[in-house]
């Protein structure tokens, strides 16, 4: 296999992009770009590196060119000739191509070949993908030399990314790969080619572009289609809109709280400790997590983690380690109040979770339960009726638990829900169809200082500006009265 860090020599660079014609080739053209390899965002580039422009519906790089030079990039790939380039240092590379995007998915591709030693794990489900990638580094990191895309680098942009991130040393990359139209799945898998693929879960999301659940499993089963030869698969079958894509699946396991799985989550509890749970071969597992859906993520990680050879004793402190992702699910401890912040995204499958998870954490101890929802966007027709079951959630008593006492909900989808639950009378609503400074302060006067509040919604909802407000006001209010106490958040 080529060295990987002749990748990053100029002509290398060009040929793998796919071609393009060089604006600025200086004299000494055989040196070798910083192995750093390449970013998109002048604001974070480092000196040496490749910066490449893409031009998206509310930015272009192509505007910040000389912002790249000035934080010292080696060499530039654009698809729109830059204008005056004369004060720009005598060493700068200019590469012109036809399209960037294009050029970046070529370039991950080429240099995820030259990886050869390097195995890559592709984690893709319709929630999950985040945590799980967590569990995984955490996981494999207790052996093995890992890296993983920052964040939610999931698409066409962040996937190449975390595979030009990868170093020759990493003997795992793992990257997450998401979708929101049909193809998209296929066109990154493509490019990842992984040796290990893990679908951790069906739901309804991205409606619009995808159609259905059956829509969304085949989607999401397309990354199946691009796993390396001798590769493996993990796959969860509690959604039996995947089980007809797995069929022809050659190597791999299943998993999931299915009868039929072979890794089968049974015993599964959430308590204010975490969540425990027991696989059908009887082995105990606890996370420092709260919801059974992580579970699921769990026995994926335990899954990978024992088919790359780690005993269950390296697994499960590696499971013990792991923190929640940002805006997912994260318990904030302000005085007496709880807040759980779940507000990074939203869908169906994972609202109910969410809000039956809560429910259980609220049945615990004393605090009144308090639900801010915000709209579930991208259902298409299914929206309203969606909706809907938010409240069924809400009332259900099939575990016997009380619902929330006050439910605070936003956006005009939420209004189905709204008018639901005030129908029962058996929880204080209050609905807004949307967000202002105003209407965050109202909402914020709402709560108690003893109060256990969920906050849920759709990205697009934005409602990390209600737990800033809500940290705020009784961070403001526990200073004043506990100066000495700490906040876990």
């Amino acid at each position: 296999m080529t060295d990987p860090e002749t990748f990053w020599e100029p002509e290398t660079l060009r040929t793998a992009a796919g071609g393009g014609r060089w604006l600025r080739r200086p004299l000494n053209a055989s040196a070798r770009i910083d192995p750093d390899g390449l970013g998109t965002d002048s604001r974070t580039l480092s000196a040496g590196q490749v910066f490449l422009a893409l031009r998206g519906e509310r930015f272009d790089g192509h505007d910040h060119l000389d912002d790249a030079v000035d934080r010292g990039a080696a060499m530039l790939i654009v698809h729109r000739p830059p204008g005056d380039m004369g004060r720009w240092p005598p060493n700068l590379h200019v590469l012109l191509v036809e399209d960037t995007l294009k050029a970046l998915a070529r370039l991950a591709a080429a240099y995820r070949r030259r990886l050869g030693l390097t195995r890559f794990i592709a984690v893709t489900g319709s929630s999950g993908k985040t945590t799980t990638k967590q569990m995984l580094l955490a996981v494999l990191g207790r052996r093995f030399r890992v890296s993983g895309s920052p964040k939610s680098f999931n698409n066409h942009i962040g996937v190449p990314l975390t595979i030009l991130a990868a170093q020759p040393r990493d003997q795992y990359v793992i990257c997450e790969v998401g979708t929101n139209h049909p193809g998209e799945i296929a066109d990154l898998a493509s490019i990842v080619e992984p040796d290990i693929a893990i679908i951790t879960s069906i739901g309804r999301v991205h409606l619009e572009g995808l159609g259905s659940v059956e829509g969304v499993a085949s989607e999401k089963a397309a990354i199946l289609g691009a796993i390396a030869h001798g590769g493996w698969a993990a796959v969860c079958i509690d959604e039996p809109a995947i089980l007809p894509h797995i069929e022809p699946m050659e190597r791999g396991i299943t998993f999931g709280f299915s009868t039929d799985a072979d890794l089968r989550i049974c015993q599964c509890s959430v308590t204010s400790a975490g969540t425990t749970f027991t696989l059908n071969d009887r082995t105990p597992w606890r996370l420092p997590l709260y919801g059974m859906h992580h579970a699921s993520n769990a026995t994926a990680a335990i899954a990978v983690g024992r088919r790359c050879g780690l005993t269950d004793a390296e697994i499960q402190a590696g499971l013990l380690t792991i923190e929640a992702p940002e805006m997912r699910f994260v318990l904030h401890r302000l005085g007496r109040l709880e807040l759980f912040d779940d507000c990074y995204n939203a869908n169906p499958e994972s609202m109910k979770a969410s809000i039956r998870t809560f429910r259980r954490l609220v049945a615990e101890g004393a605090g009144r339960g308090v639900v801010i929802l915000g709209d579930m966007l991208e259902l298409g027709d299914l929206g309203p009726a969606a909706h809907a079951e938010v409240a069924e959630e809400l009332l259900d008593e099939s575990e016997g638990l009380a619902p929330p006492r006050l439910a605070i909900l936003i956006g005009p989808l939420m209004r189905m829900a709204a008018e639901a639950l005030e129908r029962e009378a058996r929880v204080e609503v209050h609905h807004a169809d949307d967000l202002n400074d105003a209407t965050i302060g109202e909402l914020v006067d709402l709560l108690g200082e003893t109060d256990r509040v969920l906050v849920k919604g759709s990205r697009g909802m934005r409602l990390e500006r209600i737990v800033a407000a809500v940290r705020e006001r009784f961070d403001a209010s526990r200073r004043s009265s506990a100066p000495a106490a700490a906040n876990s958040g």
